[in-house]
């Protein structure tokens, strides 16, 4: 993956966002294309929406290295994020943070979700928190499918100085639990331990081939026992990392329907890159 082009779509949460989408441009050297997606209003023209919509995204001031591509549209916020991101052809699409709502999301999706639902297969970074400079600590939990290897390199991407806290959580049936020694556990962790060093060293070699001598991210390998979501929020609680990184299709946690993945979507504990 190379950052070429971030498409920005800004909500009325707009600073964060933005903040973070021209800080990734400025050290990657990428495009930078800033949408608003508006909604029709009764007794205005679309003409007159669309000039609003388009005066508020000027006013946000740029770095003078920064040439961006302003576009503005009026409807679907999920159909017009996907297909923006196609015709602009986007390496990653920006967004803020889901905003919770206790009735609404009983019965409705993030706008995340459903642009992914519309066939927008590029990552999506969900903006959170503010601003402090690019990512230090990333959290990325694997499930050793090849959609969690995709998540990884994308998040060595965008974040290559970042140390990289490579996640493995594994349940054990309590049934299996009763009957294993401390001895056997020690090897059941060595097991998944060593599984994890030979899949990141499968992808450090064609991360490797496409670095041009750029310097590695740090790794350290974590294997946890417990239930998933558990395991992540623990690790997460321990480490702080500024943004977690998971896949949005494969085993386990990572499945798009009903997955634990999407609920992250929904209310995130830090920024968060989703890779379908």
């Amino acid at each position: 993956m190379i950052l070429k082009n971030i498409l920005v779509a800004l909500d009325v949460r707009s600073e964060p966002i933005l903040e973070r989408a021209v800080q990734l441009a400025v050290q990657h050297g990428s495009g930078l294309t800033i949408v608003r997606v508006a909604a029709h209003e009764t007794g205005r023209s679309d003409a007159e929406i669309l000039t609003r919509a388009e005066a508020m995204l000027r006013a946000h001031s740029m770095p003078v290295e920064l040439k961006a591509d302003f576009r503005v549209a009026i409807g679907n916020p999920a159909y017009e994020i996907a297909r923006l991101a196609r015709q602009t052809s986007a390496d990653i699409v920006a967004m803020g943070a889901h905003q919770e709502n206790l009735i609404g999301d009983l019965f409705f999706e993030t706008t995340a979700y459903y642009t992914i639902e519309e066939g927008c297969d590029i990552p999506f970074l969900i903006v959170k928190d503010q601003v402090r400079g690019p990512y230090r600590r990333v959290l990325a939990p694997t499930d050793f499918s090849s959609c969690a290897k995709r998540a990884l390199r994308a998040a060595m991407t965008i974040a290559p100085q970042a140390e990289f806290n490579v996640l493995h959580v594994y349940e054990v049936p309590f049934s299996i639990f009763l009957h294993l020694s401390e001895d056997q556990l020690e090897h059941f962790r060595r097991h998944h331990s060593s599984r994890i060093a030979r899949d990141l060293q499968e992808e450090m070699d064609d991360f490797l081939a496409n670095r041009e001598n750029r310097p590695l991210p740090k790794l350290k390998i974590l294997v946890e026992r417990d239930d998933i979501n558990i395991g992540i929020k623990k690790t997460a609680k321990r480490l702080a990392p500024d943004l977690l990184s998971m896949g949005m299709s494969g085993r386990g946690f990572a499945a798009l329907f009903g997955s634990r993945t999407n609920a992250y979507l929904k209310s995130p504990f830090c920024d968060l890159l989703i890779t379908p």
